[in-house]
């Protein structure tokens, strides 16, 4: 499953989702707009850094729509139907989990990059956080290097991921 983060505007970003499954997929807008790197693409980070296969893109890859996505095609009745069933395929169970990772790895990150709490929507200091110090650098030089490629991209451009598990049925 591939999944395209596209600049849409000078404040507004798109996530495309690419199945070969199950049927394409977009948010458009897409929450948490920031120049230095979408909240989404910190939620794939943290996704697949700590193997969450059930959170946001886990649903989207066993079918789900994750509650935000709608298909690609023209938006009909029936094709909406099928993915609110689908979304239900999946549990979810990782979403919480997916939450939480962000709390904690997006306002150390920012920190590391050098920017305070109270700017890009960060108003306070990161939560206490459960996880190894290798786990956390790992996770925030991955954000460091997709944060290079986002903030290359220009208004109408994009960058790609791909998810790391397969799609499932």
């Amino acid at each position: 499953m591939q999944v395209r983060f596209e600049r849409t505007g000078q404040r507004r970003y798109a996530v495309a989702v690419v199945r070969s499954q199950h049927g394409d997929l977009r948010m458009d807008p897409a929450p948490g707009y920031s120049e230095l790197i979408p909240h989404d693409l910190v939620h794939w980070v943290v996704e697949e850094e700590f193997g969450l296969r059930d959170g946001i893109f886990g649903q989207l890859a066993a079918g789900g729509n994750a509650g935000t996505f709608v298909p690609t095609e023209e938006l009909r009745t029936k094709a909406w139907a099928r993915q609110v069933e689908r979304r239900n395929r999946s549990t979810g169970a990782d979403m919480g989990r997916s939450e939480d990772l962000v709390a904690q790895v997006y306002p150390r990150w920012l920190r590391h990059s050098g920017h305070l709490p109270g700017s890009h929507y960060v108003l306070q200091d990161p939560p206490p956080t459960d996880l190894r110090d290798a786990d956390l650098d790992r996770a925030i030089r991955r954000i460091d290097v997709l944060s290079g490629q986002w903030r290359a991209v220009d208004v109408g451009g994009s960058m790609s991921v791909q998810w790391p598990w397969p799609e499932r049925a």
